[in-house]
């Protein structure tokens, strides 16, 4: 007997390591390759001893529509790649979109752990550490040796400087400047320099020295 409740489902379903029905990349998990397969290689760069873990998906077009006059959503081509440069290491379960404007890059050396979403555009700098479940949104700025911890979420287009540090659980709509902490007290938002921290002075802030 035939389910009523059973209907047709018109899905452009986007696998791991395919390309959409209408061209586009959906990105790809490199579980089971020893190298960056075609169309793939002229969009993703991997450095020297780069550690990517699980269920990571790398390139996939990241996600900006435009509204149209008639309310539609159009969505907008992704033509720029994804960079991992030497040493970095990225966790299990996350993604990292194709950029949009600019290839999205990660410096040398940072390290990211499980379940991170780093979006289009985003420049990540060299020794950075990204916590879990933290979302970088489209076009974030993320200088050298800054620390932005678990869940935090930095708002589209935000510039964090150098030697920074992102507490756990913050929304950051604010630029971050050089050797500065962003932290929230209740539902306030906090930012102070490092240096009058000690907890934080301890630790990111020996990196100026």
């Amino acid at each position: 007997m035939k389910n009523p409740f059973q209907r047709k489902i018109n899905i452009i379903r986007t696998f791991p390591n395919s390309v959409t029905r209408d061209g586009k990349l959906g990105g790809i998990c490199l579980d089971f390759y020893d190298s960056i397969p075609e169309p793939y290689k002229s969009i993703l760069y991997i450095g020297k001893n780069v550690v990517i873990k699980s269920n990571t998906i790398l390139c996939g077009e990241g996600f900006h529509f435009k509204r149209q006059e008639d309310k539609t959503l159009k969505f907008t081509e992704h033509k720029h790649g994804v960079q991992l440069h030497d040493n970095v290491w990225i966790g299990s379960n996350c993604t990292i979109d194709r950029g949009r404007v600019n290839d999205t890059a990660v410096g040398g050396g940072t390290k990211i752990d499980n379940g991170v979403h780093i979006s289009h555009n985003v420049i990540i700098g060299k020794n950075c550490i990204i916590g879990t479940g933290a979302a970088l949104l489209g076009s974030v700025r993320v200088g050298d040796n800054t620390e932005i911890w678990s869940n935090a979420v930095i708002h589209q287009g935000v510039k964090i400087g150098k030697g920074c540090s992102v507490g756990a659980n913050t929304y950051l709509r604010k630029n971050l400047p050089d050797y500065h902490i962003a932290y929230m007290e209740g539902k306030r938002l906090v930012i102070k320099p490092i240096a009058n921290s000690k907890h934080y002075r301890d630790t990111v802030y020996k990196s100026k020295k």
